[in-house]
Order: C-alpha cells, then sequence, then structure tokens
C-alpha cells in the first residue's frame, strides 16, 4: 500500500467540552447544532459549566488527526497558534500523533478556544473564541510542501478573513502546479450563506472533492429539501467533482457526475455526542479513496468511524478503538 502525503489548513483550536441544557443555549442565544463566535464574557460564562475534557480541535485538524491514526501516512497541518498555554498544548498533542505542525507563532492574539456544549441528546453547540486562529499569512505557505503531496484538505471556516483567504489561494496555486487533489470542507451553513459565491467558484475552478452535511448542502443550491434528481441536477456544473453528502441517520450520499451512491448507516442507539462526527467521516472516506477504493466504499467506512466517534466525548479514538475499526 503506497504511503500517501496529505496538507490539512484550518483553525487550530483547543476544544473544551461542556454538559449543557436546552434552557442554556436558549437564554444565551445560542442556535442550537451550529457554530457561533463569541466573546470573552460568553466563554467566562460557559467555563464555569461541566466540563468533559479538552483536546485540540478544529475541522481539519480532527479529519487529519483521525487519519494520521488510521494508516502509515505523511500528515502535516498547518495553522495558527499563540506562544500560551493552550498553543503548546496543541502542537504537544498535534506531535503525539507524528504530525508536522506548520506555523510562526501569533504575537497579537492568544490560541483559538472553542466551548463545545453537548445536550442531552448528543448535539453539540460550538461557541468559538477564534483568537488568532484565522491568522494564517500567505508566508505560512510554502511551495516545497506540496511537492510529491497527495492531497490538500481545506476547511471552509477560514473563508471569513482576506489575509487568509490569501494564503488558502496562494496553497490552492501550488496544489494545482503540483497535481495534489484539493478537498474542502463547508464547515457549517452559515458559513455557506456567508461565502456561496465564493464557494461555488471554488467548486467550479478549484476543488476535487466537497464535504458537507445536508443542510450545508441545501443552503449551498437554496432548496428547503434534499432531492436526488435536483442534486444531480445542480451538481454537473461541476466537472468531476465529488460531492459527499452526510445526512446523520440517514447514512450519506455521494454523487460524481450521474453517479449517486446513497450509503446507509447503522442504527446508533448510543448517541453521546457528534462533535467532529463529520470531520471523521472525512478521515474514513479519504483514508480508503486514497487507496483507491470505490466510492460506495470509501463512503460506507466514514459512516462507520462517524457512527463511532459519536458514542464517545469528543472527536478522538484511542488506539483500541482504530484498531477493531480497520
Amino acid at each position: 500500500m503506497k504511503k500517501h502525503r496529505i496538507i490539512a489548513i484550518g483553525n487550530a483550536i483547543m476544544d473544551i467540552i461542556i454538559k449543557c441544557n436546552d434552557d442554556i443555549l436558549k437564554t444565551s442565544n445560542l442556535t442550537k447544532g451550529s457554530m457561533t463566535l463569541i466573546d470573552d464574557e460568553m466563554a467566562n460564562k460557559l467555563s464555569k459549566l461541566d466540563i468533559i475534557k479538552i483536546d485540540c480541535g478544529g475541522s481539519a485538524a480532527n479529519t487529519i488527526y483521525c487519519m494520521s491514526q488510521l494508516s502509515q501516512i505523511d500528515c502535516e497541518f498547518i495553522g495558527k497558534v499563540a506562544n500560551d498555554s493552550f498553543g503548546n498544548q496543541f502542537i504537544k498533542k498535534i506531535h503525539s500523533q507524528n504530525i508536522k505542525f506548520y506555523s510562526n507563532f501569533d504575537e497579537r492574539y492568544p490560541t483559538a478556544t472553542s466551548f463545545i456544549a453537548v445536550t442531552n441528546d448528543g448535539q453539540r453547540t460550538m461557541c468559538t473564541n477564534l483568537g488568532c486562529a484565522s491568522n494564517i499569512l500567505q508566508d505560512d505557505i510554502i511551495e516545497d510542501s506540496f511537492v510529491n503531496a497527495d492531497l490538500l484538505y481545506l476547511e471552509g471556516y477560514l473563508w471569513d478573513k482576506k489575509d487568509t483567504i490569501l494564503a488558502l489561494r496562494k496553497a490552492i496555486s501550488f496544489a494545482k502546479k503540483h497535481n495534489v487533489k484539493i478537498a474542502f470542507s463547508a464547515s457549517d451553513s452559515f458559513c455557506v450563506q456567508r461565502h456561496k459565491n465564493d464557494f461555488l467558484e471554488l467548486l467550479k475552478n478549484d476543488i476535487n472533492i466537497l464535504f458537507c452535511n445536508e443542510n450545508e448542502f441545501l443552503s449551498l443550491i437554496s432548496s428547503k429539501y434534499f432531492d436526488k434528481n435536483e442534486s444531480i441536477s445542480f451538481l454537473r456544473q461541476f466537472s468531476n467533482l465529488i460531492t459527499i453528502i452526510t445526512r446523520a441517520e440517514l447514512g450519506s450520499v455521494v454523487i460524481n457526475n450521474d453517479i449517486y451512491e446513497n450509503c446507509n448507516i447503522d442504527k446508533i442507539n448510543n448517541v453521546i455526542d457528534t462533535t467532529g462526527a463529520g470531520d471523521i467521516f472525512a478521515a474514513g472516506f479519504l483514508h480508503h479513496f486514497l487507496n483507491n477504493e470505490s466510492l460506495a466504499k470509501s463512503c460506507n467506512f466514514g459512516n462507520k468511524l462517524a457512527g463511532k466517534i459519536i458514542q464517545n466525548y469528543g472527536a478522538r479514538f484511542n488506539s483500541s478503538d482504530i484498531s477493531e475499526l480497520h
């Protein structure tokens, strides 16, 4: 089996998982299941709730971490942290999984944190203080990193800052120059709404693989309900794009031109925390896809990993979980 190289670019965030009830979400004006940017006052309020776990996180970081766990693969991550306690924890966690981390310390803002409020139904609501996470600059993107790489993985959350977009476009140009496939996670339905035109341009000109959940996809195509024929018709405008849509308990769908595969997931009776489910799905899909498995088999493995991770707190497998999944 070929040893692959993958580069991920994303927000470097320390995840703080807390138990929460729906009333707290309502009184704090938080939209259940979404990601909301918060200030120091809200962070202080949430820090007083029941903290379950603290770990390195961020969408692309979750995916690259899991991919490194799954196989002997060269994984690299480009992000931004400060030289503070959380920043050094993040680097230590990433290095512990043998992932190369590229970043110059940010001297202006602290390392990002995200309070992930988990309600009794297992749904997660992310409350993020971005700190310096999105301050990825063009100087952080080095062309040599893309030579002999197989995949560049990007998260849509980064599309909120002009300087960061310039850095991402530089990475995309290097990836295309060196024939590196580009995968993109839509990240969040609100994120899609903010940057829909930019995302559509990316899909048209740059992206080979799109990951999104059903709500994100519906935002992208401006539709209220998921429909097979409408989805296929919309995606025909993007030549050879592979689109994977996760649909929670309905499993996932992969569309490539007129190929449509519906991949069911086993019923999960013990949903504890949906944090990172989409990120872990992407890791499972890409693990099989890069090893030349079929789109359906890749989707099914993604479903399997997502179904497993939501039965635990957080977006990390332990070593015994990984051995059982192969």
